[in-house]
């Protein structure tokens, strides 16, 4: 059973029963004002469309779902808009990037075609979240904005699960000649990188080493899913294992046995544990309160992915290992502890050193130590090469994953903590 299969068998209810309660949600939510910036509702339906593809869900209840997500999601924003109306929008608006010549220019598209923004705006993200609000506050008759707010709803929410529908069709067809995995990594990349310019054209928070840690995280990806799918296909990577695993016997000697038995050991279960905890300890000690959540969200993370991915692949370890384990083997979870826990050391405290010497040293010490980790699970033969290869790729790839969110969700809250301070004031 090819690994895809055996993911999509397993008894996930978020898939066949509470992915219904998701879309509705998400639906809901992106026609919300203020929410549907930011929820990704539109993707949701999409995605949807593509599980009923897929034989997951089924489409007329995804679109049944979506419909009324979309209808209800409306219907909360015409009722806050007459409540709250215009000041609310003025005051607060933009924090959450509406300036008040959008709500002028929504204004008076609502009262001279009032259809047309509340059908076609739906395919808008600004005017969808903040259409019906402005309609309220407006005074716009409830069964003229009803009428058009159930066209709008329906047109929408329809539109967008058949494209997911059809998507999946291409996905089939697109997925033999790329692969299933690696056109997957492709919509991940794809789905990440609009997200980085969505967030980063309106509150212009990325530096330029944010570009270069979103470079790493798609490049990381793609080389996870080449693992895989070189894997389940059988293909180069598989011979190259082989290969490398008769090959690395020839250079066993009692000497370096002993070495990468006690490099390997520096990541193990126990001795990661208590360097986590010493980590963590300094971390908070020097108040450096993000790298700390940074740490722990990517420790933790990290080794759920790996764990959860092991059961789904079920990879045999090679059978000439120099230490017996009973677990399976892919992906290396000592390659992706290790390529976390000294690039977070690296990332906190690289800026801290101030002599260009050390740092540099401290620099190449921390790149040398989960490399050598890495080559220890292939010299000892506790791992195939592509384990390891892609234990590094999905450590790297949940680590840049990390610090653009942290850095997106920093920006973002801070600009919360300023509205929730001027509302306390009045």
């Amino acid at each position: 059973m090819l690994f895809i299969d055996k993911l999509l068998s397993l008894p996930l209810p978020v898939l066949n029963h509470w992915g219904y309660w998701i879309i509705l949600l998400a639906s809901l939510l992106e026609a919300t004002p203020i929410f549907g910036l930011l929820a990704p509702g539109q993707l949701m339906v999409i995605l949807g469309g593509f599980l009923a593809k897929q034989g997951i869900l089924d489409i007329g209840d995804v679109i049944f779902v979506a419909i009324v997500g979309a209808i209800l999601g409306d219907l909360m924003g015409y009722v806050l808009g007459k409540k709250y109306g215009y000041s609310f929008i003025t005051r607060f608006g933009r924090y959450f990037f509406f300036k008040k010549e959008h709500f002028d220019k929504t204004k008076k598209l609502m009262n001279q075609h009032t259809g047309k923004t509340l059908v076609i705006g739906r395919f808008n993200s600004l005017t969808r979240a903040f259409g019906p609000f402005i309609a309220g506050s407006t005074k716009i008759p409830f069964m003229k904005f009803l009428t058009y707010n159930i066209v709008g709803g329906v047109c929408w929410a329809v539109s967008f699960v058949l494209l997911g529908y059809i998507f999946g069709k291409s996905y089939e067809v697109a997925s033999k000649y790329l692969g299933k995995f690696i056109l997957i990594a492709i919509i991940l990349s794809l789905i990440i990188i609009y997200l980085y310019r969505f967030v980063n054209k309106r509150k212009h928070i990325f530096s330029k080493y944010h570009l270069y840690a979103l470079i790493l995280n798609i490049s990381s990806l793609y080389l996870f899913s080449k693992m895989i799918e070189d894997i389940v296909e059988k293909e180069f990577v598989t011979k190259l294992d082989v290969w490398i695993n008769t090959k690395i016997t020839l250079l066993w000697n009692p000497w370096l046995n002993k070495m990468m038995i006690f490099i390997t050991n520096i990541v193990s279960p126990t001795n990661l544990f208590i360097l986590s905890i010493l980590l963590s300890v300094v971390l908070i000690y020097k108040k450096k309160w993000y790298y700390f959540l940074l740490f722990l969200f990517s420790m933790i993370g990290g080794l759920l992915f790996e764990v959860i991915i092991k059961l789904i692949a079920h990879r045999a370890r090679p059978s000439n290992a120099l230490i017996k384990l009973a677990d399976y083997s892919f992906p290396s979870g000592h390659a992706t502890m290790a390529i976390i826990f000294f690039s977070l050391l690296l990332y906190s405290f690289k800026d801290d050193i101030k002599n260009k010497i050390l740092k540099n040293s401290f620099i190449v010490g921390n790149i040398a130590l989960f490399l050598l980790v890495g080559f220890s699970r292939i010299y000892l033969n506790v791992h195939w090469f592509s384990d390891v290869i892609a234990g590094f790729s999905l450590g790297l790839f949940w680590i840049t994953l990390l610090i653009l969110v942290f850095k997106a969700i920093a920006a973002l809250s801070k600009k919360t903590l300023d509205l929730i301070l001027k509302f306390l004031k009045g």
